[in-house]
């Protein structure tokens, strides 16, 4: 098929509300995952401090995120405190920093820093129109990222159909995650490969950072049953 991902990465979360219980879930994660999100939004009173701890016990290909709470996050602080946080991680040298395109109006890409950037949006309440995240998509290519990211909420099977014509729209060289959240949008993720998702998220004991993951045993199981049919 056109846009099948055969190499498609799973990203698995890292939670804790404290430093201590983040990094014991880090190296638990690390066992049995390829790739880690660092949710350090979950991180009570995080510090500058933390981060470098944290960097230092990654070993596998990372996302830092510290995402705010009107995307979905847990960041405590202000958006100026969050703000340096995410200044701070991209020198830090993590493979991959999320940025919000609400928040992107604070950063100049690309940046002359060693990660890459993650431009995501998020709508926990609904799935916009196709115009909508067409509109939201071509936002993103202009501050040209790395990767694009749209999460929305699917409630009925036209949402699905929206984020699945969104991805077979991406042009051949963009690297895109388009994800449904919630139950119903679980099928976005299991389809991650066919629709062209340069990765998806899954759950593990340790962590689940938005609804409708899939545990990642359960999933890489599937995956390789649709790379032996397809």
């Amino acid at each position: 098929m056109k846009n099948y991902n055969s190499k498609l990465k799973i990203c698995t979360p890292v939670i804790g509300k404290t430093l201590n219980e983040f990094l014991k879930n880090l190296d638990k994660v690390q066992e049995i995952s390829e790739m880690v999100e660092l949710r350090v939004d979950y991180i009570n009173n995080l510090t500058e401090k933390d981060l470098k701890i944290i960097r230092e016990q990654t070993i596998k290909e990372s996302i830092f995120t510290c995402r705010k709470r009107s995307e979905g996050g847990l960041y405590q602080g202000d958006e100026r405190s969050r703000i340096k946080i995410i200044r701070q991680a991209c020198g830090l040298g993590f493979d991959y920093v999320d940025i919000e395109l609400s928040s992107i109006k604070y950063f100049d890409l690309p940046l002359d820093e060693k990660s890459k950037i993650i431009l995501s949006f998020h709508n926990f309440k609904k799935t916009p129109t196709v115009t909508e995240l067409q509109i939201i998509r071509n936002r993103m290519r202009f501050c040209r990222p790395d990767i694009m990211k749209l999460a929305t909420m699917v409630k009925k099977e036209e949402d699905i159909k929206v984020l699945l014509r969104l991805l077979l729209e991406k042009e051949k060289d963009e690297k895109m995650i388009v994800l449904g959240i919630g139950e119903k949008g679980k099928i976005t993720r299991i389809l991650g490969p066919i629709m062209g998702n340069y990765l998806t998220y899954a759950a593990t004991d340790y962590g689940q950072s938005t609804q409708g993951q899939i545990d990642v045993f359960d999933l890489k199981k599937i995956y390789k049953f649709l790379t032996f049919h397809f």
